[in-house]
Formats: C-alpha cells, structure tokens, sequence
C-alpha cells in the first residue's frame, strides 16, 4: 500500500521526482549533511559509553505522557511517510502546486531517511531494551520526525517549524520511555534525518519557489479509538 502511495504521488512530478532524488543523494554526501552525520555520530558513540545498559524505560512514569508516547510510536514510523506520500498526491490533484512540493520534499527526504536506517538496523543488529527484536539503532521514529521538522521550518518558518521541532524533541524522548531504544539510538536517529532534511531543501531550494505560504491540502491523522481518518 504505501509503495503504491509513493508511485501515485511520484507519477504527478514524472522526471523531476527522479531528478530531485538523484540531487538530494547529490546533496547528501556535501559538507552540511556530512558535518551533521559526524556530529551526530560522535555525540551517539561517547553517549554509548554513558548510558545505562538496560535503557531508560519509563522513565516519564505513566499517564498522559505515556498516552502521547504510545500514539507517536503509532503515528511516526512508516505511516509518516504514506502522510506525506498521501500530502504530495492530494495536494497535487487539488492544485495546490506549493503545498505539492512540500509533500515531494517529505517524501524524499524520509525515503532517503529510512533508508539509511534501515541499512544500518540490519548492519547493527542491536537489541532493543526492550528485548522486542535486534533493530534498536539507529531509531528510525526520530529520525522521520527530525527530517520532516527540518524540511517544515525551511518551507513555512518557525511559525510551523518550532512546533515540529518540539513533536520531534518529544517523539526522540519517547522511543526511550517506551523501551524501543536507547539514547544513543535516538541521537544517531536525530542526525541522519536532519543531515536528509538538509540535504533535500538544498537541492529544492537551488531552484527558489515563490513565497509557499500555508495552502489547504488532504490531511491524514490517526486516532487509537478510529483508526486511519482522512480530512481536507
């Protein structure tokens, strides 16, 4: 389902979505992103030698926090990428050019994203603190949230970008509570997609768009009680 998303909302941009991704890989391996990965990687190695073996699970103690932690495991995985795949489809067969772009953007960038973590989860083979199965680092929920925080403040400001930026924070903060990674894992996380963030609004931005500006786009949010719920 989600590789059918990709393919619908990829066939509205033809070449140039093939074009932009072989830019942003381009991008990938300049000086920002490959600061942002070193950075990244040292600061996740000297917290490896700090941290607690046994992890940091619950640490934020039960309730609300723990609701909210429970609901970003649900919502900031893959299903982040079929959002923005479903934002870049709906968007472009609304004519909402600037908001399509924006959803190419966040499609690009946590393919690239999740695709580094994944290599590296089956490369790494680290058990999760959990003990739920071996592909604890790098933790691929804080790398989505922090691409796709990167990648909204670059198109709408810190108007829209701070408020991701904190859902990222809180989202890093949760995969430790829940017992799905260690600190270390989320730091590596955090890197790889902010070094994928930089990388993909380099390559859209060697091309300005006008002002984007905010536009009314199709909309996907998740709920524990309903499931999947689409609005405009």
């Amino acid at each position: 389902m989600l590789f059918l998303l990709i393919v619908m909302a990829s066939n509205t941009a033809g070449d140039d979505f093939l074009h932009f991704m072989d830019r942003d890989i381009h991008h990938l391996f300049s000086s920002g992103p490959l600061v942002t990965f070193a950075g990244g990687g040292a600061t996740a190695a000297g917290t490896y030698f700090l941290e607690d073996s046994e992890g940091n699970m619950g640490f934020m103690g039960d309730g609300f926090l723990e609701d909210c932690s429970k609901g970003c495991d649900a919502a900031f995985g893959l299903p982040l990428l079929a959002c923005a795949s479903i934002l870049w489809a709906g968007s472009a067969a609304s004519g909402f050019e600037n908001t399509e772009e924006t959803g190419q953007m966040l499609t690009e960038g946590l393919l690239i994203t999740y695709g580094i973590t994944g290599v590296l989860k089956l490369g790494t083979g680290r058990e999760r603190p959990d003990g739920s199965d071996s592909r604890s680092f790098p933790s691929g929920h804080s790398a989505g949230t922090a691409c796709s925080a990167f990648i909204i403040w670059d198109r709408y400001g810190p108007e829209a970008g701070i408020p991701a930026i904190a859902i990222a924070g809180f989202t890093a903060l949760s995969r430790i509570t829940l017992g799905k990674h260690y600190p270390s894992d989320v730091i590596a996380g955090a890197a790889i997609g902010l070094a994928a963030g930089l990388a993909v609004t380099k390559a859209h931005n060697e091309d300005p768009p006008d002002d984007p500006g905010i536009q009314p786009a199709l909309m996907v949010y998740w709920s524990t009680s309903s499931g999947f719920g689409v609005y405009f």
